[in-house]
């Protein structure tokens, strides 16, 4: 006989050896907060480097943590990913980074793309093909009826080549919440995984980042984020593209620093 009043919930372990769904029945009246000591001993994940999200979109807040699961469904759908904090600036494990759908919304680069970078004649071209992409993926966290959590342009200096790339990064239900950030491509991009470098004062409110790695421009100090599990996770080749960066590197580490930021900016800020 079926079980009343249980439904099946799904969670994509981004970074794991074995890519899939995994399904958990569970109660509609159960919180997010009862279930993860379930989920810290599945996915053998610390409870505090727990970090729960939409799919490639804004992550849950401690506050939505107690809202009950009907709640989250209702308002989110039935899959979630989940990352450990500890992934960001892991040593190489034999985990593997897991599509969802926006990958299959954005689709890698054609092979005839995969070798056109700074110094081709078709560069131009290629960034055109770049921007859209990026639309593309703020298009979809729109429709999900979330406020971007990024925003990201090209230097409008001819000289740079579209090698710097300027913007922010935010906690959509927190704008006071926001870095600017700074995406950095060398003349072997795409054979070479870019950049990201965030606003020094982030360095106040959490690690992970590589603090004797800083960048100038116009006067602001720059810090680089933590890159190393894109390379350790195969997350990076070179038939992707800046979009692909953002989703498979910035989202992964803004995701998992997130409540860590928000817990830190308010005991900084005097907000309990």
């Amino acid at each position: 006989m079926a079980n009343i009043g249980i439904t099946t919930v799904y969670f994509v372990n981004k970074f794991a050896p074995e890519k899939k769904h995994i399904p958990f029945p569970v109660s509609p009246s159960m919180t997010m907060a009862d279930l993860l000591p379930e989920l810290s001993k599945k996915f053998n994940i610390h409870l505090q480097n727990i970090s729960i999200a939409v799919q490639d979109s804004q992550v849950l807040t401690i506050e939505e943590y107690s809202l009950s699961l009907k709640n989250l469904i209702d308002k989110f759908g039935k899959t979630f990913d989940i990352i450990d904090r500890n992934i960001v600036g892991t040593e190489k494990s034999d985990a593997q980074y897991s599509e969802s759908l926006v990958d299959e919304l954005i689709p890698e680069f054609g092979a005839e793309w995969a070798k056109i970078g700074p110094k081709h004649p078709r560069w131009q071209e290629r960034i055109k093909k770049e921007i859209e992409n990026i639309l593309r993926y703020v298009h979809y966290l729109k429709k999900l009826s979330n406020e971007p959590w990024f925003r990201l342009v090209p230097s409008k200096n001819p000289r740079h080549n579209y090698l710097i790339w300027n913007g922010h990064i935010l906690v959509p239900k927190r704008p006071e919440i926001k870095f600017d950030i700074a995406i950095l491509l060398t003349s072997e991009y795409p054979k070479n995984c870019p950049r990201c470098f965030a606003d020094d004062k982030i360095m106040d409110y959490c690690g992970k980042l590589y603090f004797g790695n800083v960048w100038e421009q116009e006067g602001h100090k720059y810090v680089m984020i933590c890159h190393d599990h894109m390379s350790e996770t195969t997350a990076w080749k070179e038939s992707l593209g800046i979009v692909h960066f953002f989703i498979r590197e910035i989202w992964i580490w803004w995701m998992a620093q997130q409540n860590f930021i928000i817990q830190n900016w308010d005991e900084k800020h005097g907000k309990k």
